[in-house]
């Protein structure tokens, strides 16, 4: 449990980071903090290397002009690590966002859970080498799980998307290998994190993030905090149940959304349709030549997810809806699809659509996001 000091410490360094240049009088009046209190922070955070004198004043109508604060932006380093399929992607942001390495290492389908650990300790040891960055500037390591997790005990339950990812003790495993602080998160509430830090949610305290690749998944920031529900499962959209629909899913049960809407699941229905293995953008652009039979399977399943997300904005109402950027593979009929969802919201209102400008680096960032999160203290 932190102290009466470190409370107040979390919370001026907070209101620093928030503001880019704060004084110490605002931070006073900011957080009703007795300025003896606020003087004695700010010289331990100067002290620290975390924040410095900006050399600029801010002039007031009467009085001397007030010093200003601000963050110093590599005065510590924030690791992201993300786990999927085909790869594992890391990369060090610093308190700013500026990206300063990164690197991947694939997945083969014959890797066990214990070759994935391995390539995951090998691929943080070479990033952080690499960086040449002193390892106590180095805050925490956020850790990106491609499924169910305890957040809690940092174990990764399950993933549908990576069956033999299952049980597997991921936080003590890292901080064991690196002695780093590590904190685990899923997929979708990282690219949350990743929007809400540097993306297009960072004005707004509520919204959604729609996840589409190899899984489906839903992000939630509901009045600024993200929805992690109990276990930290919250969000498991993919997996909401669809009438009529009997396939299998990867979790284990049947007529999943994920199951008929994510991109493999696209390619596997066209394939048995069709009898002709397909890419996703080989699906598109046969859809946009007018090929009867792939518009008609493609028309059904965006009428399907189209409604499911307007499920998702009936229930939970919020100021924008940001898409993953993988729905550029449809942007031609983009509008179309929107139109659709909209259709479907129980009432009209002036609801925002944005696509994410990331690319596949937001699990990752979203991950340094969630350490960067930790060292501010924010209750996010």
């Amino acid at each position: 449990m932190l102290s009466k000091y470190e409370i107040h410490k979390k919370n001026i360094l907070n209101k620093i980071y928030e503001n880019e240049k704060i004084s110490r009088q605002e931070l006073h009046e900011l957080l009703d903090l007795r300025f003896a209190t606020i003087t004695k922070i700010v010289k331990d955070l100067i002290a620290d290397g975390i924040i410095e004198e900006s050399g600029e004043k801010r002039k007031r109508e009467k009085g001397r002009p007030h010093s200003l604060l601000r963050i110093i932006p590599n005065c510590r380093f924030f690791v992201g690590c993300e786990l999927n399929p085909e790869n594992i992607i890391a990369l060090i942001l610093n308190i700013k966002g500026a990206l300063i390495i990164k690197d991947k290492i694939e997945i083969l389908k014959t890797d066990t859970k214990e070759d994935i650990l391995k390539k995951i300790e090998i691929l943080l040891k070479n990033v952080i080498e690499k960086s040449k960055i002193e390892k106590n500037k180095i805050y925490g390591i956020g850790f990106v799980d491609p499924g169910i997790i305890d957040v809690e005990n940092g174990v990764s339950i399950f993933s549908s998307i990576l069956p033999q990812w299952k049980n597997v003790e991921t936080k003590k495993y890292i901080e064991e290998k690196l002695n780093i602080n590590t904190f685990i998160t899923g997929s979708a509430q990282a690219k949350v994190l990743s929007e809400k830090f540097f993306g297009e949610g960072k004005e707004s305290k509520n919204f959604i993030f729609v996840e589409f690749g190899n899984g489906i998944g839903c992000g939630i920031m509901s009045e600024g905090k993200i929805v992690h529900g109990i276990g930290g499962v919250a969000g498991e959209f993919g997996h909401i149940k669809i009438k009529g629909i009997e396939e299998n899913c990867n979790c284990g049960k049947k007529g999943c959304l994920e199951a008929v809407a994510s991109i493999p699941s696209i390619e596997k229905r066209i394939e048995t349709i069709i009898g002709k293995r397909l890419t996703i953008k080989e699906i598109v652009n046969e859809y946009e030549k007018n090929n009867q039979k792939i518009r008609e399977i493609l028309d059904g399943i965006f009428d399907i997810f189209s409604t499911s997300i307007s499920n998702l904005i009936n229930i939970l109402n919020p100021e924008f809806v940001i898409l993953d950027k993988n729905f550029l593979l449809f942007e031609k009929f983009l509008d179309e699809f929107i139109k659709k969802i909209k259709n479907n919201m129980v009432y009209d209102y002036p609801l925002k659509f944005k696509i994410s400008n990331f690319d596949e680096d937001i699990g990752a960032i979203g991950g340094a996001c969630l350490s960067i999160s930790k060292f501010l203290g924010l209750d996010i």
